[in-house]
C-alpha cells in the first residue's frame, strides 16, 4: 500500500517502526493510556484497533493479538495512534480528506484506493453497506442513502457515506474524519486508514 502514497516511501516499514517505538518509549505510559483511552497493566498497554484488542508490550517492544505478533504495517498505525493522542477528544465535526492539511497532495491516490471501491461496491445497493459494516462494529447513522460510523481507534471515528445515483446523477461516496484526526495522525496515515476502512468494507460482502 505504501507505493500508492508517496510520503510512505521515504522510510522503510522497519525504520518507521523503530522510530515509532523510540517516540513512544520517551513518553509517560500512564499518560499514553489515559490520552488514548486505553488500559495499562504494568508495562503493557491494551489498545483497541477496529474491533480487536492489541497488547503493546513496552518492555519487549512488541505488539500482539491473541498471543500472535502483529505485522509491522498495522503496528506502526497503532504506535502512531498512541503517540499522537493528547487530552483532545473528538469534536463530532466531520471533514473530508481534502480538508485535512496536505490532503490535496494525497487525494488522487485516496480517491482511487478508498472512495472509488466504495462507489463500485455499494453505489447501486447502498443498503449493503450496513451488512458489511456490522463486522466492523459500525453504527448506522442518517446521512446520504446509507452511512455508518466506524471507530477505528477510540479517538478516531470515521464516517462512510454512500449516495445512490439515478439516470442523471452518478452514485458517489465519501469518507469523513473528525476534525481532530489530523492532530493524532499525519495525513499519509489517514490516507492509509481510509483505504483500510474501504478495503475491509468491500471485502465484508
Amino acid at each position: 500500500m505504501k507505493r500508492d502514497y508517496p510520503g510512505l516511501e521515504k522510510i522503510t516499514y522497519e525504520a518507521a517502526l523503530q522510530r515509532a517505538w523510540d517516540d513512544l518509549l520517551r513518553r509517560d505510559p500512564l499518560e499514553i493510556a489515559e490520552f488514548s483511552l486505553s488500559r495499562i497493566f504494568d508495562s503493557v498497554i491494551v489498545v483497541r484497533f477496529f474491533t480487536k484488542e492489541y497488547s503493546v508490550d513496552l518492555g519487549r517492544k512488541i505488539i500482539k493479538h491473541d498471543h500472535q505478533p502483529l505485522e509491522p504495517f498495522p503496528s506502526i498505525l497503532i504506535l502512531h495512534y498512541l503517540c499522537g493522542c493528547s487530552d483532545l477528544h473528538p469534536t463530532g465535526e466531520m471533514i473530508t480528506f481534502r480538508e485535512i492539511p496536505g490532503g490535496d497532495f494525497y487525494y488522487a491516490a485516496f480517491k482511487s484506493r478508498a472512495i472509488d471501491p466504495l462507489v463500485m461496491k455499494f453505489g447501486s445497493k447502498p443498503e449493503m453497506l450496513f451488512t458489511a459494516a456490522e463486522r466492523l462494529g459500525a453504527e448506522k447513522i442518517d446521512m446520504g442513502s446509507a452511512s455508518v460510523r466506524i471507530d477505528v481507534f477510540a479517538k478516531l471515528p470515521i464516517i462512510v457515506v454512500v449516495w445512490e445515483g439515478d439516470e442523471e446523477i452518478p452514485s458517489s461516496a465519501n469518507i469523513l474524519f473528525d476534525r481532530t484526526a489530523a492532530s493524532i495522525f499525519p495525513t499519509e496515515d489517514l490516507a492509509v486508514i481510509g483505504s483500510l476502512v474501504s478495503s475491509r468494507l468491500t471485502k465484508a460482502v
